[in-house]
């Protein structure tokens, strides 16, 4: 496969220069120009937005720290993000989503349960204003692995064109729990990857989405999963491909005592203390075949076993103290949460997440639960919250345009539908499907056809 992608540009150009401060900015690009197809007719389609930033972090004292830090706490130092269509809509609300969510969580569903880029390095450094070059890669994906095609949710390529891409660099005491600053210039590039496909498509939109709940437990009440939360035209309901519960997250060895995954860094804090600390028990989740479990530790290995997660490696820095480039749950890597006296129970405070409904390799949008509406489980925990918290869940779900809006999309294609005076109609991609009724293709990609 060739390398194909876009670089992209924003008010300063390809490059854009951030000196951190005391307030949260915003780097900001601008697609433009974006090709729909080559010159031999084939369409193009988008499947992810790759972005680098670089910069400087520095001790504020000669504590012993592990330098840089790890992959889940540099996440920290870049905010929320958001993509915004002016075809489609918010297809990433900034409310929604921040970069520790896509690096820390998401990256692993969305990219066949592995990192997206290569490990890095940590040494130990115990001095004062010690100065480490950090290089940050993330992605805003459209692609799906877990999909059996993978690319039925990526959108036509120019359908960005015209919109805006932000992403926050945070302040520079972001970082000030691990005993860091961020200093110097933070710079930041931007690219869109696509692929090519002879057929013209109406993709399967996807969005991650963001419940919170405030609550003592035990019952958690999601409400209205389903409904849409910034993209234009799409029905109310979706598919549920991904539930997790996040919590806070503590990195054996790296990270002390505070949360490092960042997941609730963007919403004034929250989340348990830990799986292990508040003591979960026992799950009884009613819109699953599982309905209840005692052990609740093999909820977690089934899902190690569905998936397979790689994470990246482990490294024993200067002083021998075990720590990860990416660290934390699910410990595939980490000896210090799979070896010791102690029991090694999954159960743990440093858990990221917990999962409650996941996809396996390839699986076929037409098998993901249907949802429109509240969703409830009761999680029993011997030491609950003493007041009520806020927790967030995260999903992955599958929606579906309406018809209206296909035809609005089309003609942005120069693909006109027969009902509007073109000579294009549309039918799902499958062949398969073509015969099914309308719940059961519901979400399905669709293919643009000529009458």
């Amino acid at each position: 496969m060739s390398a194909n992608f876009t670089q992209l540009s924003g008010p300063g150009g390809r490059v854009q220069t951030l000196v951190p401060g005391a307030a949260a900015q915003t780097f900001i690009w601008n697609p433009q120009s974006l090709k729909g197809q080559l010159d031999g007719g084939d369409f193009i389609y988008a499947k992810r937005i790759k972005v680098r930033t670089t910069g400087t972090v520095t001790t504020v004292t000669n504590a012993s720290t592990n330098s840089p830090p790890n992959w889940e706490i540099l996440a920290s130092a870049l905010g929320n993000v958001r993509v915004y269509s002016q075809f489609l809509g918010e297809m990433v609300p900034k409310s929604l989503n921040s970069v520790a969510l896509l690096s820390n969580h998401d990256m692993y569903f969305v990219n066949g349960f592995r990192p997206i880029t290569r490990m890095r390095g940590q040494s130990t450094v115990a001095a004062t204003t010690a100065a480490a070059q950090c290089e940050f890669v993330f992605e805003i994906p459209f692609e799906r692995e877990y999909l059996e095609r993978s690319t039925d949710s990526c959108p036509w390529l120019p359908f960005l064109e015209g919109g805006i891409i932000e992403v926050d660099l945070a302040a520079s005491t972001a970082l000030a729990n691990w005993n860091f600053t961020l200093t110097g210039n933070w710079q930041q590039t931007a690219t869109i990857d696509w692929y090519v496909d002879k057929q013209a498509l109406i993709h399967s939109p996807v969005q991650s989405r963001l419940y919170r709940v405030t609550t003592t437990g035990p019952e958690y009440v999601l409400k209205s999963v389903g409904s849409p939360q910034g993209l234009d035209g799409v029905m109310a309901g979706s598919r549920l491909a991904i539930l997790s519960w996040l919590m806070g997250g503590r990195t054996s060895g790296s990270s002390g005592s505070f949360p490092d995954n960042g997941y609730y860094a963007s919403f004034g804090g929250g989340g348990l203390t830990g799986l292990a600390t508040n003591g979960l028990t026992r799950l009884d989740v009613p819109f699953r075949s599982q309905v209840s479990i005692d052990d609740v530790s093999a909820w977690f290995e089934s899902f190690i076993s569905d998936v397979g997660p790689t994470r990246m490696r482990s490294n024993e820095n200067a002083t021998g103290a075990v720590i990860n480039d990416i660290a934390g749950w699910p410990f595939i890597l980490n000896p210090a949460s799979t070896i010791g006296n102690s029991p090694q129970t999954l159960i743990r405070d440093d858990a990221n997440f917990f999962p409650l409904i996941w996809p396996g390799h390839y699986d076929k949008i037409s098998d993901f639960q249907k949802v429109n509406g509240d969703l409830s489980f009761t999680a029993t925990l011997t030491t609950p919250p003493g007041s009520s918290i806020l927790h967030l869940f995260r999903t992955d779900e599958i929606c579906s345009f309406t018809m209206d809006k296909v035809k609005d999309l089309m003609e942005r294609m120069g693909l006109p539908h027969v009902s509007r005076g073109g000579a294009f109609d549309v039918q799902p991609k499958y062949a398969g499907a073509k015969r099914a009724d309308d719940t059961t293709i519901w979400g399905f990609p669709l293919k643009i056809v000529r009458v």
